[in-house]
């Protein structure tokens, strides 16, 4: 069941204008862990409202999250019908719509997915963000420099991926709880021989197929003695709404090569006793706004910019952080209001100073990581329709992501358990 009526009540009440704000306190995916492990009896965060849940038989000892990077609520209900898993998943189980995080990018959501922090709280805002102990902008996932070479070999430094967040993650606390716990991510992401990807209690599974993925899920669950949780990570269709939209042909073909296994691999050929005792849950962390790359915005051309921004110990000014719909600025003091002036006037956008986010608390109502004010910069903009970048390939992007329009802000909560499926 597609729950409309939760994003007309997100739209009403988190709206102004254009722009959706998150509802960190309720409908949010910050709080689908907490969520989830409290299916198996364990309390670590913020939960969904009960009703997210409500006709779901969650009496499971086995959950098991799919995580579809960048398939967001609007792109699930235009596309759902076409593909028999998701119009299974939607007709038997239920969907709820949930705001992502501010930003609605992979780098704070995912994070927030994985510490239990709010953005506000573990401090990663974007995935290009200037780290004062480095001096230089990072890509903040991969943690590596711009061009992605990574950070321990470009720089002659101890400084270590734990200088952007907090390392203990929800699944060593789970893990410690008594909780087995399965990370099944791409094999270029998961790297089982680097401990501070996983932590302490955490079993692997690296895969290179959508496929395979959707095999080693089934034997996992099959294997699963005791209470289990399972997160499986898939970025395709990030990947794919990025280079050619999200009505494009390529997309919906990355949706039928992800849904057709799930459907024939995972849920067809699981046995039915593993599968009455599995809470089945789809979600992600964002959805995408397509734009017009003819279109979108190349800051460095913009005259009033350049001479407002911070320089960094060599002189230069420290370019634009976040990203193409999350675009921070590090501003040099006193010259905040001027700088402002300039983006209201140039740009279709929202502009918030530091203190007017926190006030509003758009990263999130926790309390502000020690450093938070060096990570967030001075002036915050947010574009209606386009892309805004400094320069580089983003702003060749169609499909983007990290601001505020509802197409990249809601995401779907689908729950159901996979026996209702079969």
């Amino acid at each position: 069941m597609l729950r409309d009526s939760v994003a007309h009540r997100l739209r009403e009440t988190r709206s102004e204008g254009a722009y959706l704000f998150p509802a960190y306190d309720d409908y949010c995916f910050s709080n689908v862990q907490g969520t989830a492990f409290s299916v198996l009896g364990e309390s670590l965060g913020r939960r969904l409202p009960d009703d997210a849940l409500e006709g779901v038989d969650a009496d499971a000892e086995n959950v098991l999250i799919v995580l579809l990077d960048g398939f967001g609520y609007e792109q699930w209900t235009r596309t759902h019908r076409d593909h028999p898993f998701l119009a299974t998943l939607t007709e038997r189980g239920r969907v709820t719509p949930l705001t992502s995080t501010y930003p609605s990018e992979t780098a704070a959501a995912m994070t927030t997915f994985t510490t239990g922090l709010l953005p506000v709280e573990h401090g990663v805002l974007g995935w290009y963000q200037y780290v004062e102990a480095l001096d230089a902008v990072v890509q903040t996932l991969p943690f590596a420099t711009v061009d992605g070479t990574p950070v321990v070999e470009a720089f002659e430094t101890a400084v270590g991926r734990d200088t952007l967040f907090p390392q203990t993650s929800l699944y060593e606390r789970a893990a410690a709880r008594g909780i087995d716990v399965h990370l099944v991510q791409p094999e270029e992401i998961l790297d089982p021989a680097d401990p501070a990807l996983l932590g302490a209690g955490i079993e692997p599974h690296p895969y290179r197929t959508v496929a395979g993925m959707a095999i080693r899920l089934r034997r996992v669950l099959k294997a699963a003695e005791g209470r289990t949780y399972v997160h499986a990570y898939v970025p395709a269709i990030d990947a794919v709404a990025h280079a050619d939209g999200t009505e494009s042909r390529a997309y919906e073909a990355t949706l039928s090569m992800i849904a057709d296994p799930l459907r024939t691999e995972l849920i067809e050929r699981l046995d039915r006793e593993t599968a009455a005792r599995t809470l089945l849950i789809v979600t992600a962390d964002h959805g995408h706004v397509d734009t017009d790359p003819a279109t979108n915005v190349d800051l460095s051309t913009i005259d009033g910019i350049r001479e407002h921004l911070r320089t960094d110990g060599s002189g230069e000014p420290i370019p634009p952080v976040g990203g193409p719909r999350n675009v921070r600025f590090h501003v040099e003091s006193g010259r905040e209001t001027a700088a402002r002036a300039v983006l209201e006037r140039e740009l279709d956008a929202r502009v918030f100073d530091r203190a007017e986010a926190l006030d509003r608390r758009l990263f999130g109502d926790g309390e502000p990581i020690d450093d938070f004010d060096g990570r967030c910069g001075e002036l915050i903009c947010v574009p209606c329709e386009r892309g805004l970048w400094w320069d580089g390939h983003e702003l060749d992007f169609v499909g983007m992501h990290g601001g505020l329009h509802p197409d990249e802000m809601l995401v779907p909560f689908a729950a159901a358990s996979p026996a209702r499926l079969q």
